[in-house]
């Protein structure tokens, strides 16, 4: 229990960090950092509780940054990358490439690609959160009705 309230509030700092090096605006740094938490929360309930793949666990959580993303854009009125940049730091798989170029320039082919594989499915994982959370958002708020409803909706009856 005590290594997953380390690890939680380690992902706190390292939103803050990130907040920082990629320079946002002072009042957003800290909300940044609860996105980041939850998502890096949601990811090791995923993985140890739950005994789902890295992968889908990724999935999982890029779900929830990105759906808290654009919660927190909305109501704090920001845009969304503010949110998006240092939520996604932790998922990011940074380690998986460096064993992949590690075992590669090691000679040990086998292992440098079952490396890369998964390094390669954990980022797109990642995109694909990103994209499934923007398609529902696109959906839900910015759905236009058809075009003869909208002609005959601003006609005035007598």
């Amino acid at each position: 229990m005590s290594n997953y309230l380390i690890q939680l509030i380690a992902a706190y700092f390292v939103g803050i960090s990130c907040s920082i090096s990629v320079e946002e605006p002072r009042k957003m740094i800290l909300k940044t950092s609860i996105i980041d938490t939850a998502g890096w929360a949601l990811y090791l309930l995923c993985l140890d509780f739950f005994n789902i793949g890295t992968v889908l666990a990724t999935y999982i959580a890029g779900l929830l940054i990105a759906g808290m993303s654009h919660w927190f854009a909305r109501l704090f009125h920001e845009p969304v990358t503010v949110f998006f940049i240092p939520g996604f730091f932790t998922l990011v798989p940074g380690g998986g490439m460096y064993r992949t170029a590690f075992f590669l320039f090691q000679g040990d082919m086998s292992r440098g690609l079952s490396e890369l594989s998964t390094t390669l499915f954990i980022a797109l994982a990642i995109a694909l959160a990103v994209f499934t959370t923007d398609t529902l958002v696109s959906i839900i708020f910015n759905q236009h009705l058809p075009k003869f409803i909208r002609r005959n909706r601003r006609m005035k009856f007598k």
